[in-house]
């Protein structure tokens, strides 16, 4: 009975733990000095444990009046107070069990249960006594009940190295109970190599009394060739005039344990999709890179690869497409380098690449065989795609020490890279550094011209080819810095999305541009319509200014409003862009498709959505008047959209040539520097009023 109380005391470490037979015997186990004062107070525990049926918990015997006194007298004094009463199967009584400890203790629900099955196999040890079992039968009976609670017992003589093991033992790694003897081996050889060392060491620290008990997590081998993962306890039972020392304890199956850690672990370490590390993880293992021993002459370089249109393939195909293009680049990239280089995903459509090198060359080479795999067809089911890549690079000693700092100079050098030409890989230098700083002046900037509206709107003429007669006006905002000047729209409308401030940009030239569409109409034409145009940014979010409403409270009709997309919001083929048009065209504006024919696989979409006017991107009619090919591409273009039923908007025309081509093809308007520059509102009132009356003449004169 003894062994039971001592795996009771090494279950809840630091009590006393007392059994009392209904026959008056006393068995004590305990680390702490209370073993005579026990064994004096028993008959008195057992009255005051006798007035309660079953289980008494007391968990800090100063809140209980009728333990208070008694526990308090105690040397030293018991602040927490156990009693089970055991019975047998026709509930009469066999003995007591308690369970003291000289400070208040809170048990878990797990405890309890324990402290529960332990009493529960202290009252199957009695009854076995009462049927006048022989000593080894009832440790053997012992063992038994505690397999029950799933533990697999064990007691190792370490006199002689044989080890008992219980049946529960040998079961949870899958053997029956002849395929394994009493050898110590038969325990240490099934250890997994890695553990050895490890287990070996917990065993002799407590052997030796290093440790007073041993808790160790290993692996074992299953009969089955797998690996299971075991919590062994135990602890050594000094040796008497009959038998030596022993160590005994208990095994218990943690696999499941440690596989829900695991899991953890790697959701929180890598990338869901891709099984690549995360950020998180890639913080570490940079970090022990640049840290680690990567050679004296070697430099230790970071690359940010960022697929430049993932973006166009994921709105037009579809998620699914996109994480197939992101696992089949994630998969291209670890085969472009070496085994020993890192490769992360960042998130998104970026990847992170760290690796070691002797050169600049060798980086070089390493980029370029990047670019050139990731910029290779993609067969994604029966689709077809494209999607190149740009990398920025940042160099460990040379650019930085800081693991942060040479993330962001990559991701610096990535910018120059995407902002020069596609599909190019750049290095960190100062000036970027330089750069990015201006970059951030002019951020700060653009929020105080935002507060204080320091912008200004252009107007550009849209007119008819046929009749020259000016019938549109696209409004386009620009910025006059008080120490720059006019900033270009190319430089600043980035950094308006990126930051959230063109939602209150747009707003401020959508209301000046319907005031000024309706002083036209009142003045010019009672028809004339401005357009406006409406980032994918600002589409796709709520904005404070209802459009609708501002029409209406300033009297002005719908359509004197067209305002401008471009295609790429329409390949997203999402509900959500279906009713933010249908809300535009039901208020009365008009839809322009903007910088037609430059996205990816627009044709299909046209069909799907209410449009009124397509606007052909600038980039066909530079070489119209040379190119046999843009030719056809004009005319294709106006047919099919004449055919759905869209007016054509030329942009970009330069030439009276270019001119004369886009009518002959049946062009319904045109804008661009040959007809006029966007104009200060004042000046494109005088323009007006001059072209107004250059058609009036034209017309007088035949």
């Amino acid at each position: 009975m003894s062994c039971l109380l001592a795996a009771l005391c090494l279950e809840f470490e630091g009590m006393a733990a007392m059994l009392v037979t209904a026959q008056g015997q006393v068995v004590v186990h305990a680390t702490t000095p209370m073993d005579f004062p026990l064994r004096e107070q028993a008959s008195l525990f057992c009255q005051l444990a006798g007035q309660v049926p079953e289980h008494l918990l007391v968990e800090d015997t100063l809140l209980a009046p009728a333990l208070a006194a008694v526990c308090a007298a105690q040397t030293p004094p018991i602040r927490f107070f156990a009693a089970s009463h055991l019975k047998d199967a026709d509930d009469a009584c066999l003995g007591w069990l308690f369970l003291v400890h000289v400070k208040p203790v809170t048990l878990t629900a797990a405890q309890r249960l324990s402290l529960q099955a332990m009493a529960e196999a202290a009252s199957r040890w009695l009854m076995l006594v009462q049927q006048n079992l022989a000593l080894a039968a009832s440790n053997a009976r012992w063992k038994f009940a505690l397999d029950g609670a799933g533990h697999g017992v064990w007691d190792w003589d370490l006199t002689s190295n044989r080890v008992t093991f219980s049946p529960q033992w040998k079961t949870m790694l899958g053997y029956d109970e002849q395929d394994i003897g009493d050898d110590c081996q038969e325990w240490v050889s099934r250890v997994h190599p890695v553990d050895l060392a490890h287990f070996q060491s917990q065993i002799d620290a407590v052997k030796s009394g290093q440790a007073q008990s041993l808790i160790c997590e290993y692996r074992l081998l299953t009969k089955s060739g797998e690996w299971c993962w075991i919590l062994s306890k135990g602890m050594i039972m000094a040796g008497n005039d009959h038998e030596g020392p022993r160590m005994i304890g208990t095994n218990t199956d943690i696999t499941a344990r440690k596989q829900s850690e695991r899991l953890i672990w790697q959701q929180a370490n890598f990338d869901a999709l891709t099984g690549l590390p995360n950020k998180h993880l890639l913080n570490q293992l940079l970090s022990e890179r640049i840290h680690g021993d990567h050679g004296a002459d070697n430099m230790v370089a970071l690359m940010i690869v960022d697929l430049d249109n993932f973006k166009d393939v994921n709105d037009a195909l579809g998620h699914i497409y996109g994480d197939m293009l992101l696992m089949e680049a994630a998969s291209r990239i670890q085969a472009a380098v070496l085994p020993a280089d890192i490769v992360a995903r960042e998130g998104g459509d970026e990847f992170i690449i760290v690796t070691t090198a002797a050169s600049v060359a060798e980086l070089e080479n390493t980029a370029t065989n990047v670019l050139k795999v990731l910029g290779q067809s993609y067969e994604l089911l029966s689709e077809v795609v494209f999607c190149a890549a740009s990398i920025g690079i940042a160099l460990y000693p040379q650019h930085t020490l800081s693991p942060n700092v040479l993330m962001k100079y990559a991701d610096q050098a990535l910018y120059l890279a995407k902002s020069t030409a596609r599909g190019q890989y750049a290095f960190y230098s100062h000036e970027l550094e330089e750069e990015a700083l201006k970059r951030s002046k002019l951020t700060t900037e653009l929020r105080f011209a935002v507060e204080e509206q320091a912008f200004e709107v252009f107007y550009q003429p849209i007119f008819r080819l046929d009749t020259r007669e000016t019938v549109k006006a696209e409004a386009l905002v620009r910025w006059k810095h008080p120490e720059r000047g006019y900033v270009s729209p190319a430089e600043f409308i980035p950094l308006a999305e990126s930051t959230g401030l063109i939602n209150a940009i747009g707003d401020w030239v959508f209301k000046e541009a319907a005031v000024f569409a309706k002083a036209l109409r009142a003045s010019y034409a009672p028809d004339f319509q401005i357009s406006v145009n409406k980032s994918p940014i600002q589409f796709l979010t709520v904005g404070k200014l209802d459009w609708s409403a501002f029409l209406t409270n300033l009297d002005l009709p719908g359509k004197a409003i067209s305002v401008e997309i471009t295609e790429g919001l329409l390949l997203q083929q999402s509900q959500d862009v279906h009713a933010r048009i249908k809300k535009i065209r039901d208020s009365g504006m008009s839809i322009s498709l903007d910088d037609f024919g430059t996205g990816y696989s627009s044709l299909s979409y046209l069909s799907s959505y209410e449009i009124d006017y397509l606007k052909i991107d600038r980039s066909f009619i530079i070489n119209l008047t040379t190119s046999k090919k843009n030719q056809a591409l004009c005319k294709a273009i106006i047919t099919m959209a004449h055919e759905l039923g869209y007016q054509v908007i030329a942009e970009g025309i330069e030439t009276e040539q270019q001119l004369h081509l886009l009518a002959d093809m049946g062009c319904d308007m045109g804008q661009g520097y040959f007809i006029s520059r966007p104009l200060p509102q004042q000046d494109f009132v005088a323009w007006l009023a001059n072209s107004l009356s250059t058609l009036q003449l034209a017309e007088a004169t035949g």
